[in-house]
């Protein structure tokens, strides 16, 4: 099945803007129109009429939290009216502290959802720094530990701010997925002592 992740953002009501974000080294995040919330530019991407799709949300356990996944459900159902296709949603409850324990339950929890044959899709724009370290590791775990496990595409989306003017704000989003493969090749080349890696790194990086 394909899977999607995304941390819910925190931002106060009135405060969680809609881009049309324009897509950099993958046409495919490519959409007409706003939303707020990048991994749904991988939704329209990549989900096909009549497929079923699971979408995996971290929310804080927190009045912003609950409110801002309300939105997000809503601009998801948009989406994949749109495209045709059905989804779940399966919610990740996040306690607001940011204590190791705290990220090693949200790790346990994202990587209780990958399952054999899944591919998967991620959005690191929001959350926490732990946060996104936590779903960067189980979306390495579903590749490296489950059977037939792919991931497909990782998103971050960015908004440039030149002046305090909103008309001059862009939006952009981009495919960093290659930093998770980076990140397996470079435990590779550990695991088999190569004493050049940058030289390997450099021939990969330049295809």
């Amino acid at each position: 099945m394909k899977k999607f992740f995304s941390i819910i953002p925190l931002q106060v009501p009135g405060r969680l803007d809609q881009y049309q974000y324009q897509a950099v080294g993958n046409q495919k995040l490519q959409m007409d129109h706003e939303t707020s919330f990048p991994i749904l530019t991988a939704v329209h991407g990549y989900v096909n009429p009549g497929e079923t799709i699971e979408m995996v949300t971290l929310v804080a356990d927190n009045e912003n939290g609950r409110h801002n996944l309300g939105i997000f459900k809503q601009q998801l159902k948009e989406v994949c009216d749109e495209i045709g296709c059905k989804v779940q949603v399966k919610q990740i409850s996040v306690p607001e502290d940011e204590a190791v324990a705290t990220h090693v339950g949200t790790f346990q929890n994202l990587i209780d959802a990958v399952e054999d044959d899944d591919e998967l899709f991620a959005c690191i724009t929001f959350g926490t720094k732990p946060q996104s370290t936590a779903l960067q590791m189980a979306l390495q775990y579903g590749y490296r530990i489950k059977e037939n496990v792919s991931v497909s595409c990782v998103v971050y989306g960015n908004i440039q701010r030149p002046t305090a003017q909103k008309e001059t704000w862009k939006a952009y989003v981009y495919d960093e997925t290659a930093l998770i493969q980076l990140d397996e090749i470079v435990r590779v080349l550990a695991d088999r002592r190569v004493s050049r890696p940058r030289e390997i790194l450099d021939r990969i990086l330049s295809l």
